[in-house]
């Protein structure tokens, strides 16, 4: 029986979800592009159809894995009836479970060698995810979970110092160093939004250790 041949965009995604596979087992530097052959059932030229190396591949993946963080804190803020306050630590819990689903890629951007990757994403994730995030401090500021006067503008710009200053290798932060500046970016957040002092940021700490919106884990949102 003759091979049927798929659309570009069908195997593309294919190939993309045969390395995210391997990328979870081994971690990236340990795959090859054989090995992405054989899990995704191609032979090595056709990897090469749709990818010009493994480089091309990480920044594809990178693109698809911003894409889908905006699309679970889009798939958020459209089903979630709780208030803005707490619309907003709900999709910041949707945005780190995309990215810990997605740990290795997140490793590999940080390799030196991969910076350009790394900053093109933090880009794609400012212009996507910034403006979900935005309709939601503008619902806040209309029931005073928030006062801010420029949510797009302010809540880009937390999202790109945050990306830049906690998700930059070049700095060395020690586990100790980056905690304290984790903290320091909490706070302006908070300040930032015109939040009611302390509400968010035991919320967001709590989403990202683990624990989910509103549980005892976490505490009340509102305490």
């Amino acid at each position: 029986m003759p091979r049927t041949s798929k659309p570009a965009d069908v195997r593309s995604a294919e190939i993309l979800n045969a390395a995210a596979g391997l990328f979870r087992q081994h971690g990236v530097g340990a795959v090859s592009i054989d090995q992405i052959a054989r899990e995704a059932g191609i032979a090595k030229g056709t990897f090469y159809l749709h990818f010009q190396s493994m480089r091309d591949l990480l920044a594809r993946m990178a693109e698809a894995t911003v894409t889908a963080m905006a699309e679970n804190v889009e798939r958020v803020i459209a089903t979630s009836e709780s208030s803005p306050y707490e619309t907003l630590v709900l999709a910041l819990a949707a945005l780190k479970a995309v990215e810990a689903d997605h740990a290795p890629l997140a490793q590999a951007l940080d390799h030196p060698d991969n910076v350009d990757l790394q900053e093109r994403a933090n880009i794609a994730l400012v212009l996507k995810v910034g403006p979900l995030l935005a309709s939601v401090i503008e619902r806040g500021c209309k029931t005073g979970d928030f006062a801010v006067e420029d949510p797009l503008s302010t809540i880009q710009f937390i999202l790109a110092g945050q990306a830049f200053l906690l998700g930059n290798p070049r700095f060395g932060w020690s586990q100790d160093e980056h905690g304290v500046r984790l903290m320091a970016t909490l706070r302006l957040t908070e300040r930032a939004l015109g939040a009611r002092p302390g509400s968010l940021v035991s919320a967001f700490l709590a989403v990202l250790a683990g624990a989910a919106p509103g549980s005892a884990e976490a505490g009340s949102l509102q305490s």
